[in-house]
């Protein structure tokens, strides 16, 4: 058996696939624990899992750390440049650099025989090279979001360079390769076919979505079963607060008066009045709903669109930042979906999109095309048995 920690960000849409994976993990005997810089409910934490957040070397950090999370919010007002610079400068760097030195404790303490770092959380990778411990990188999103800078904006690429650069150099790191990444193996949680792959680097696995991580949440059942017409699902995840209320006052304007049912996850207390066929609750089981559903509306968070396409719907799709734009894109390109950008969203374009998704059997079809993709690339079992047989090898060399 082997002990497996994964390193992960304050971003619930990026720990969510790594909560399903240790899962598994925990279930064939290994040692499983994640490190983060902010805590994570016990409910979310697999049996026999533990999250650990390392409070001693991060309470100076606590007033940063509350800016940077505070500073996504305004991810819908920046252009494309300042979103990257929002992402790459202001967020992902800083947090591997306030990581860094309480991950380096618990390491020693947990003693990894693999450590698994999201693509975003750096210090996990950085970690893994200063201590010389073998390590496995997680993508839950197509891994080509920027493109290739290299080629089409040298000036952006060495800015990237650069920056990476600089913080390896602060973390004590001054080789010229890029560590950030695992170089070893790179899991990527959707199939090669809608990542729009068709070479990829033999250390690029893409194992599809992953499925099984905790969900108790409660749920009206009785008044989904009793709702009339078509049901469409509709997310935004787990950030862009400050656009909930004007996202949804438009889903009202829109559906309240339409032989259709919404159900809505988000806080109930940002609408006064929710029309009778909106289903509005904070948190849900989304997993258990989506497959009760006809249709899905998001702005392109991989994990409800994962869960989308793992059930074979269609979905109307609104970007808003981010690596939303490019999962659009995707979208777009299978056919199983239409694309409104949020900053032009009208209601009349709402209503005719929707009833054409709803009502247009191409888009369906598409989507049950990228669903057996999805299921061919193996999911949970997929991605276990490559992190066994990399952990297992790890063991031999070390005997």
């Amino acid at each position: 058996m082997a002990n497996f920690m994964f390193v992960v960000p304050p971003f619930f849409g990026h720990l969510s696939p790594t909560l399903s994976v240790g899962a598994s993990l925990l279930v064939k005997g290994h040692k499983v624990v994640w490190v983060g810089i902010t805590e994570v409910a016990d409910k979310h934490i697999p049996e026999g899992g533990k999250f650990i957040v390392p409070h001693q070397e991060l309470e100076e950090h606590q007033e940063q750390i509350a800016k940077i999370l505070k500073r996504q919010d305004d991810g819908p007002s920046l252009s494309g440049p300042e979103v990257m610079k929002l992402a790459l400068e202001e967020t992902y760097v800083p947090l591997a650099k306030i990581l860094m030195k309480g991950l380096s404790r618990v390491v020693d303490e947990f003693q990894p025989d693999v450590i698994i770092n999201d693509c975003i959380t750096f210090a996990g990778a950085l970690c893994a090279y200063q201590k010389g411990i073998p390590c496995v990188t997680t993508t839950p999103v197509p891994p080509d979001v920027m493109g290739d800078t290299k080629n089409s904006a040298p000036k952006i690429y060495e800015w990237q360079q650069n920056l990476i650069l600089g913080l390896q150099r602060s973390c004590g790191i001054y080789t010229d390769d890029i560590v950030i990444h695992s170089h070893q193996m790179n899991i990527v949680f959707t199939s090669k076919e809608f990542a729009g792959f068709t070479d990829s680097q033999p250390h690029m696995k893409f194992v599809g979505p992953v499925k099984g991580r905790p969900n108790t949440t409660p749920f009206p059942w009785e008044r989904l079963e009793k709702a009339q017409g078509p049901k469409v699902f509709v997310s935004l995840g787990t950030l862009l607060v400050d656009i909930r209320k004007d996202f949804f006052q438009k889903l009202i304007e829109a559906f309240a008066n339409e032989p259709l049912t919404i159900v809505a996850a988000t806080d109930p207390g940002i609408i006064e009045n929710w029309p009778d066929n909106f289903i509005v609750q904070g948190f849900v089981p989304q997993s258990e709903i989506v497959p009760k559903m006809d249709a899905v509306i998001c702005h392109g968070g991989f994990n409800t669109v994962n869960d989308t396409f793992l059930n074979g719907l269609p979905m109307l799709i609104t970007p808003i930042a981010y690596d939303h734009f490019h999962t659009a894109a995707l979208i777009e390109n299978a056919g199983c979906g239409i694309k409104l950008r949020y900053k032009r969203l009208r209601i009349a374009d709402l209503k005719t999109a929707m009833w054409e998704i709803l009502t247009n059997d191409k888009y369906r079809n598409a989507s049950k095309r990228i669903q057996q993709t999805f299921i061919d690339a193996g999911g949970n079992d997929t991605a276990v048995a490559l992190l066994e047989n990399f952990a297992r090898e790890v063991l031999e060399e070390k005997v």
